[in-house]
């Protein structure tokens, strides 16, 4: 019963948001600043609807309940429990974010009683002289960083990197970071939206409030003496890539022409479309690859086969939902 499933999107207003997922994707949007759209989530404040076909409306919750490891794959159901391991998101930053951090799993069970975020951003659109925070500068201290902080003076503790589309940034537990005006990335993640706010620029929401700081555990989950991962150029990235770390796998690929696959049982792939246009088959049936779309591939699916001229990234688990 199960086949390759596309979900409705849910949408989160962000006060860095805008309209940039309407303009670039041409979805339909709400009013408001959308910053984030869900593509594959699992939780609650969230959860994934089916969005075509005989399971049409089904929440994604729902589908793992039922159907367990057919859905997730040997590998990942291989727990008491089952629960969806992975986030999808599309983010559209019309302004900067706030510099944060993310907790690794020892510190976010034992504090928040939740899964820490282990997460990698691929870059699908960026505006001429765009910027992330990507680390810290060589050699700042602790000391050094919650002085700078107290003086307002935080940006010069700040490692800044240039971007462009079609490069790939590894975001680790415990690396300072952020997206800068005018980018657009395609975010895997652990299923957790955990995030330590260390610096939001003063600025105010709509109300006029500040939004919270999480200054105190920022400070216990920074790894000061570590580098930034390296980034990956497009050019890197356009060769073929694969990123692995104990959480998930991140490939990209090009596909021309027909090209025969053949999905893992032990793992479900989440498959997203960053450039280009195609369709995938499956047991007589064909189902659209537009630009910015995302599929869940259940692990039970089979054969399958992809056409057209597309570039994709393709997620998976390599371990199950972290459950404190």
């Amino acid at each position: 019963m199960l086949y390759p499933l596309r979900f409705e999107p849910v949408l989160k207003e962000r006060i860095w948001g805008g309209t940039g997922l309407r303009d670039e994707l041409g979805r339909e949007l709400p009013d408001g600043k959308i910053g984030e759209s869900w593509e594959i989530t699992c939780r609650e404040d969230g959860d994934s609807r089916v969005a075509a076909g005989p399971l049409q409306g089904k929440y994604l919750s729902e589908l793992v309940d039922e159907f367990g490891p057919e859905l997730l794959g040997e590998k990942i159901a291989g727990t008491a429990r089952y629960g969806f391991p992975l986030l999808l998101k599309i983010l559209d930053a019309q302004d900067v974010l706030s510099v944060q951090v993310h907790p690794d799993d020892e510190f976010a069970a034992a504090h928040e009683g939740c899964a820490g975020k282990n997460e990698v951003w691929y870059i699908l659109k960026a505006r001429p002289g765009a910027r992330i925070i990507y680390g810290l500068r060589p050699g700042v201290t602790k000391e050094e960083f919650i002085a700078a902080l107290n003086r307002g003076q935080l940006e010069k503790c700040l490692n800044e990197v240039a971007v462009k589309a079609g490069e790939i940034y590894p975001i680790p537990p415990g690396l300072v970071h952020a997206l800068g005006e005018g980018i657009m990335v395609v975010e895997l993640q652990q299923n957790s939206d955990l995030t330590y706010r260390v610096f939001d620029w003063n600025r105010l929401d709509g109300q006029g409030q500040a939004r919270p700081l999480h200054v105190e555990k920022a400070l216990q989950v920074i790894d000061f003496g570590k580098a930034p991962p390296r980034g990956f150029s497009p050019e890197e990235v356009d060769d073929g890539f694969s990123l692995e770390n104990e959480d998930f796998t991140l490939l990209y690929r090009r596909v021309t022409g027909e090209n025969n696959m053949s999905q893992s049982p032990e793992a479900f792939t989440i498959l997203t479309v960053v450039g280009g246009e195609g369709e995938l088959r499956h047991q007589g049936r064909v189902y659209p690859l537009r630009y910015g779309d995302s599929y869940l591939l259940p692990a039970c699916l089979g054969r399958y086969t992809l056409c057209g001229e597309l570039k994709l990234l393709f997620g998976s688990a390599n371990r199950p939902l972290n459950i404190p």
